[in-house]
């Protein structure tokens, strides 16, 4: 599906258009409506367009700069120690550019604003042109006052049933076996882990294989289900070959979860958060680092509405300072959230 990115939007020809667009973009951005233009031309500004608060209440400023040039790390500096001046001082200065992406400079400006919060000052962001228009088309009527001749992509259709399917088939589906072992295995020996809690993983994934997945593979997948379930009731006791042949079929059902090429994309990012946090749930003996935490939330942000944005951060920061933040306790604590919010998500809101 085409995507707001994929549009070549116009870039504004004066200071004034772009530095409306991004005031009303940074405004949908932190759900900030008290952002505000500083001052009126002529009057000097201390190096801040727009003020006020972000989403967590931080004082933030912006510069808007339409550079004809690449934007240099230099240019930045200059900016960012103009705005030092501002009263009250700012926790945070952004500056806005026209500019496309530049890794370069984005680590540049990341060692840049680790010195200078060491130093007690305000942290230093870049926007740039792709970051503006995203955030800005976060409200239709917003971004088409700004550019008419333009019509956003329909969102996705919100199809509440097909994401938590998606969401439990990534889950459970895609580390199908992975559950056997942690069952069934000496772990669950050891913890005293009712056996039947690997027949319900077996009915979720069944269940969800009908109401999500193509025909072609739904019979695929649940064929082999019911193969694992016969094994599964038999009187006598699992030996070795019994295991054996529930790995074959376990690993079968994950292959063809993880291989699906023919679902929207909304419905196949959801797949992949789900088994995403399934892997970490079961593979990942260590604890979850920032990096990879701030990974999964940009995963789970672009598959919920744009409301959740405050509780999705919220609820990642609460799993990442558990006392032990363990793989096998982080991704069941996101995953129940993600798992909510989809549930009773409003589907007019993305």
């Amino acid at each position: 599906m085409t995507s707001i990115h994929s549009l070549e939007i116009p870039k504004p020809k004066n200071w004034q258009d772009f530095e409306a667009i991004t005031l009303d973009a940074l405004r949908l951005r932190w759900g900030s409506p008290n952002l505000s233009a500083n001052g009126r031309p002529g009057q000097k500004q201390k190096g801040v367009d727009i003020f006020g608060p972000d989403d967590i209440g931080r004082r933030i400023g912006a510069q808007c700069k339409r550079y004809a040039k690449p934007l240099k790390i230099e240019m930045v500096k200059a900016e960012v120690e103009n705005s030092d001046a501002f009263e009250p001082a700012l926790n945070a200065i952004y500056i806005a550019t026209t500019r496309d992406r530049d890794t370069k400079l984005q680590m540049e400006v990341r060692m840049y604003s680790d010195k200078r919060v060491s130093e007690g000052k305000s942290a230093v962001g870049l926007l740039f042109w792709d970051d503006i228009v995203g955030s800005l088309g976060a409200n239709p009527s917003t971004f088409k006052s700004h550019f008419p001749n333009f019509t956003l992509p329909e969102a996705h259709a919100f199809h509440r049933d097909r994401l938590l399917a998606a969401l439990n088939l990534g889950y459970f589906g895609s580390h199908l076996w992975d559950y056997a072992e942690l069952i069934h295995g000496e772990f669950g020996w050891m913890a005293n882990t009712d056996p039947d809690e690997f027949q319900i993983v077996l009915s979720i994934v069944r269940q969800c294989s009908h109401s999500f997945l193509p025909a072609s593979e739904r019979d695929a997948v649940v064929a082999s289900l019911d193969e694992i379930v016969a094994i599964m009731n038999t009187e006598e006791v699992l030996n070795r070959g019994d295991w054996e042949k529930i790995q074959t079929l376990s690993k079968r059902v994950s292959k063809r979860l993880v291989s699906l090429s023919s679902v929207p994309i909304l419905e196949s990012n959801t797949l992949e958060v789900g088994r995403r946090l399934g892997a970490i749930n079961h593979v990942q003996d260590d604890e979850v680092g920032a990096a990879q935490s701030a990974e999964l939330k940009r995963q789970v942000d672009a598959i919920l509405p744009y409301e959740c944005a405050k509780r999705t951060a919220k609820k990642f920061a609460e799993a990442d300072k558990m006392e032990y933040s363990y793989g096998y306790r982080w991704a069941p604590k996101v995953f129940a959230y993600v798992e909510q919010e989809i549930r009773f998500a409003n589907p007019m809101r993305r």
